[in-house]
């Protein structure tokens, strides 16, 4: 019986650790993406979704290479502190700026998250527009319902984006 368990335990956690790995694995890759890249695939992708013409390919690749450019800047901003603290916990005065901190950037991101859809809108026809809002929500849902990573949190946004599917 003892020897069940600990195989059973050994079969969890090698399960674990291979599944992290992959996480990681397209952690690094991303890293190694250049903003150029990104805004390409993402540009190719919208494409084949929305069927745009040459222009609307532009002005969406202009858009995706400047929102991957700060994203870019953010996940090595982010990296620089991660390897700066070296594994070190913050003390409490950290942890009340951190918090605040991420509060404003939090309020920023939405901002953002607002003139993006707004640049979108000004690029789109209303139907290609409907489309993408779809694709958007679509995204957004299945990353909040990954296994694992968000548990069984109830999504506080659920009756705002009835009728989206």
């Amino acid at each position: 019986m003892k020897n069940l368990i600990a195989i059973l335990a050994l079969f969890v956690s090698v399960t674990a650790l291979a599944q992290r790995g992959c996480h990681q694995e397209r952690i690094k890759r991303m890293m190694n993406t250049t903003p150029e890249e990104l805004a390409e695939m993402q540009t190719k992708r919208l494409t084949l979704a929305l069927v745009l013409d040459d222009k609307q390919q532009k002005d969406i690749y202009d858009l995706e290479l400047a929102t991957a450019k700060e994203r870019k800047a953010n996940w090595e901003q982010r990296a620089a502190k991660m390897k700066a603290r070296d594994g070190e916990k913050p003390s409490e005065q950290e942890r009340e700026a951190i918090h605040k901190d991420r509060k404003e950037k939090y309020a920023a991101m939405l901002d953002k998250q607002i003139a993006h859809q707004e640049k979108m809108q000004n690029i789109l026809n209303e139907e290609q527009f409907d489309q993408w809002r779809k694709l958007k929500m679509k995204r957004h849902n299945r990353m909040a319902n990954r296994d694992g990573k968000r548990g069984n949190r109830p999504q506080r946004h659920r009756d705002s984006n009835k009728g989206l599917k």
